[in-house]
């Protein structure tokens, strides 16, 4: 194997990247949240809540893509013992890649802060000419979302001029389900998704028990 993919929310990092850009405004801070919940809840879909979020975003007066940037690269903080894990890997000679639904600028801070790889986002900030922003695109739609990490893998092959048995993909949620299929080496990463968990080659509890499997 040549390859190791990471999803990032839930696998590399535990916390809401949103939550950086709201602490001083307590009730920004309590709409995205409540944004996030009805989510979670399934009582919104995937295309109302990157509409609303962004909205409420904006209200924040630091939607701004200098300001974003900074905190975010400042930031970029992984979880317990994946920084560890990531120079043990890039060590190993193994290239390193980020897919997930998370936001284009921030998978680039911990590309460049870690020099990873690459990543494949499925979400992106616009801005208009001064760097404010206009709206959140993504393409982890309710309709769209099962296929944009399979598409992503595809790509990577192409790519790197592998096959998908030599790639590994570290998930912990359903939309990671396709690439275990493909793969044959997908890594659970403390997850209680039943059916991730039967697609899985192997689960593990911590990153750092990656060195006893890779």
């Amino acid at each position: 194997m040549k390859i190791i993919c990471f999803d990032v929310n839930g696998t590399l990092v535990d916390w809401n990247s949103w939550d950086l850009f709201t602490e001083s405004h307590p009730e920004s801070k309590k709409e995205i949240e409540s944004i996030f919940d009805k989510l979670y809840k399934k009582e919104i879909k995937k295309e109302q809540f990157w509409k609303d979020l962004s909205l409420a975003f904006k209200k924040t007066g630091k939607a701004n893509k200098d300001y974003i940037c900074d905190v975010w690269m400042k930031n970029c903080q992984m979880k317990d013992g994946a920084e560890d894990i990531i120079i043990y890997l890039k060590e190993k000679g193994y290239k390193i890649y980020l897919i997930s639904c998370s936001i284009d600028l921030y998978l680039q801070c911990f590309v460049d802060k870690f020099d990873l790889s690459g990543y494949y986002a499925g979400s992106y900030f616009v801005f208009d000419e001064k760097g404010d922003l206009i709206e959140i695109e993504s393409r982890c739609t309710d309709s769209y979302q099962k296929t944009f990490k399979e598409k992503s893998l595809n790509d990577i092959m192409q790519k790197e001029g592998v096959n998908a048995e030599e790639i590994v993909h570290v998930g912990d949620a359903e939309n990671d389900i396709g690439i275990f299929k493909i793969t044959k080496h997908g890594i659970a990463m403390d997850s209680d998704c039943e059916e991730l968990l039967k697609e899985s080659w192997k689960q593990i509890k911590n990153l750092k028990e990656l060195k006893e499997i890779l």
